[in-house]
């Protein structure tokens, strides 16, 4: 653990007395006692978003079994995403169930039926005796999306684009199943049975992207999956082929796998079709990656603490737990304290100074970081509450009619109706962007020189004349920060009427779905955008801590060389410390300026506080040596600049080597607990290293590009999202 004098040495210039001494538990900090005991809502608080993204990572990665009453949405994602294989429980009375509902809506084929024996929607006033056509007659003019008409050349930016995404109709699939094996909708256990084997399989139905309001349920995109396991010949399926995916019509990869299509019976069309499925499965897409982006959001919060060497005691529980105690608040309070126990950089008490010690020195941190706890805690309790809702749905019957067997009735009403849904990614997608707002704004303080405490201009690790290093990402973040601005505004104020005016009011779940999805990869580039500057931050603020342990010490040596015949021991003991001082907060002021012309200017600033020193010494001076103070002190800012230029060099170079050498990063030494585990994913696991600049080495280095969107890829594939469950 770095010592307590190199902790210590910040403090001229940030106004920070540090200490090295880090407990486990907050409770052993000076002032950590609170008054009064912590609220019930604190003390019964346990850690909800957190638990869910861990129980979110525990069910992606096992087989899914089929209740119909037990699906979570980390098993929806295992099937989708990371194709789990899935099964229907018949332990379960699944399969007594759903044959007494298609024998009992066989008994009432004679009577009048909604989607039976009647027409569809505003045209339910037609009646027919035959039920087994009107299926065939609801997916025909359903199958209206638009799809590529050729997949023989389809290139970057035009083909798939228009396509459902593949787990997005795989969880549809996985959904709908669920939906139908409740007993409600009088759909044959065949039926589920075959888009268990479209699943385990791997086909996948292509589906439009577009089309659905989600009135009626998703008619158009279950249309298309019911569609492919009847075997319709116009109806394309992405499958595997001699170990390549390829695309096929519905006819041959049913022939492929050896699978029977579907004969559809009376209500199956309407079974298939009518439901929430690809809303609710595009949703729970969405919030498990937006449950992940919160914890990203943390993590981005305590990394650009350390790198603003700002206070931990913003996240203290006094204030969160005791005097308002939100759960979300306290959640994300507790966590940021976590990760950062055994920080060196973060200040963890601060220690009480006089009025005129930290005189012109932000005595608290700005908004970005010490408000970050109320900004993310209302979201993370949206969050929750957005889960439990998507539960429900999706372990929910939403077709119509209902078939109530145990009542002798058949029910018409409105499920499909997926209003739940678009209210849940409404809030998520607002507070992806209020999440983005914050990266934005913590990012930005990071890399503006005039905010973030004496780091380089651009985060240059060397000379800032020729390097502007994450100036082109500053601009970038502006973009994706415009952009989640846009997207958080409500898909559901533009409802329009629909067939006949029948569907006048409309979800549009689906839409709000999409964009949610579409906001959290905006919001990802941004999150590694702040990832790439926060962890080149940490390395330069490394680089600072250790230029001081060298630097400070011999400020006093060289003003005991040069002034002792002028100066007392105890006035030139004083000295030191005021020309410490002094040095660093004109560095603080000259970041944009190169090496060399920046720590001239430094000591030609401080000669000032020297010659008052001199101009006011009480001492009679020693006999011997130079007489001419004057020329002491240019000998004193020659020898003292050309050393500091030269540590500078040699603590970067020593810094750089070592990462070069594939050794661990020091800087890993200074960091929380929980904050080292991401900065060394990125480090060592992803290989994203720090940049010394194109321009100092002489050959152009992997663009910073390159290096972002390698981050962004680790989150997509989900390795990110494990490091950031363990973290916490």
């Amino acid at each position: 653990m770095p010592s307590a004098t190199l902790s210590q040495s910040l403090a001229p210039t940030h106004g920070r007395l540090l200490t090295s001494v880090h407990s486990d538990d907050d409770d052993d900090q000076p002032g950590s006692q609170s008054p009064r005991p912590p609220s019930p809502a604190a003390a019964t608080h346990q850690q909800q978003q957190l638990n869910i993204t861990r129980e979110l990572l525990q069910d992606s990665d096992r087989h899914v079994n089929l209740t119909g009453h037990a699906l979570t949405l980390g098993s929806i994602v295992a099937a989708a995403r990371h194709r789990k294989t899935a099964d229907i429980d018949l332990t379960a009375g699944i399969k007594e169930t759903i044959d007494e509902s298609v024998a009992f809506l066989k008994s009432k084929l004679g009577t009048s039926i909604y989607g039976v024996t009647t027409g569809f929607g505003g045209s339910a006033d037609t009646r027919t005796d035959k039920p087994l056509a009107l299926q065939l007659a609801l997916l025909e003019h359903q199958l209206c999306g638009v799809t590529p008409t050729s997949y023989d050349q389809l290139s970057v930016g035009r083909g798939l684009e228009n396509t459902m995404p593949e787990e997005v109709v795989r969880g549809a699939m996985l959904i709908r199943v669920n939906s139908l094996a409740r007993g409600h909708s009088a759909v044959r256990l065949s039926v589920l049975q075959t888009l268990i084997r479209f699943l385990d399989e791997g086909i996948t139905p292509v589906v439009p992207l577009r089309g659905s309001i989600s009135a009626s349920g998703d008619l158009s995109p279950l249309s298309y999956i019911a569609g492919a396991i009847t075997g319709h010949p116009d109806i394309r399926v992405i499958t595997r082929k001699r170990g390549q995916f390829e695309v096929m019509t519905a006819p041959e990869a049913l022939e492929l796998h050896g699978i029977e299509k579907v004969v559809m019976g009376p209500k199956e069309g309407l079974g298939l079709v009518n439901g929430t499925a690809v809303s609710a499965s595009m949703a729970t897409m969405a919030l498990h990656d937006t449950h992940f982006l919160a914890l990203w959001s943390q993590a981005l919060t305590a990394l650009s603490v350390e790198a603003m060497v700002g206070h931990v005691g913003s996240f203290h529980p006094f204030i969160h737990d005791v005097t308002r105690p939100h759960p979300g608040q306290i959640e994300v309070a507790r966590n940021i304290r976590t990760v950062l126990q055994g920080s060196s950089f973060a200040v963890q008490f601060d220690k009480e100074v006089g009025l005129k010690e930290d005189e012109g020195v932000l005595r608290q941190d700005r908004y970005p970081l010490r408000t970050s706890a109320q900004w993310i805690g209302p979201l993370l309790s949206d969050l929750v509450g957005s889960s439990e809702i998507l539960r429900i749905e999706v372990n929910s019957t939403t077709d119509n009619p209902l078939v109530d067997v145990q009542g002798g009735i058949v029910h018409s009403g409105g499920n499909f109706q997926a209003m739940a849904v678009t209210n849940a990614m409404e809030k998520t997608r607002l507070g992806i962007a209020q999440m983005g707002k914050l990266s934005f704004a913590q990012m930005t303080e990071l890399v503006n020189c005039t905010m973030n405490r004496g780091l380089p201009s651009c985060l240059a690790a060397e000379d800032p004349s020729t390097s502007y290093h994450v100036k082109g990402l500053d601009i970038a973040a502006a973009s994706y920060t415009s952009e989640l601005g846009f997207l958080a505004n409500p898909v559901s104020t533009h409802v329009q009427p629909a067939e006949m005016s029948n569907q006048a009011v409309n979800s549009l779940a689906l839409i709000s779905a999409r964009k949610t999805v579409e906001a959290n990869e905006v919001l990802s580039f941004l999150m590694a955008t702040h990832l790439y500057c926060a962890a080149q931050a940490l390395d330069l603020r490394y680089i600072e801590f250790a230029f001081r342990a060298k630097f400070n010490p011999t400020i006093v040596t060289f003003l005991e060389k040069h002034f002792s015949p002028f100066l007392s021991a105890a006035e030139i003991s004083t000295l030191a410390v005021t020309v410490q001082n002094t040095i660093w907060r004109r560095l603080e002021t000259t970041t944009s300026v190169d090496l060399e012309p920046r720590w001239a200017d430094a000591f030609a600033h401080t000669a000032s506080v020297v010659l008052d020193a001199l101009a006011h010494t009480t001492s009679s001076g020693t006999t011997g040596g130079n007489n001419n103070p004057l020329a002491a002190l240019a000998l004193w800012r020659t020898e003292s600049c050309n050393y500091a230029i030269q540590t500078t060099r040699d603590v970067r170079q020593t810094f750089f080597a070592t990462v070069d050498r594939g050794e661990p990063s020091p800087t890993v030494q200074y960091l929380g607990n929980g904050t080292k585990s991401l900065y060394s994913f990125v480090r060592d696991t992803l290989g994203v290293k720090p940049r010394r600049g194109d321009v100092f080495l002489g050959v152009q280095e992997k663009t910073i590009g390159r290096s972002v969107s390698t981050i962004v890829e680790s989150f997509k594939d989900g390795s990110m999202h494990r490091v950031l469950a363990g973290m916490f």
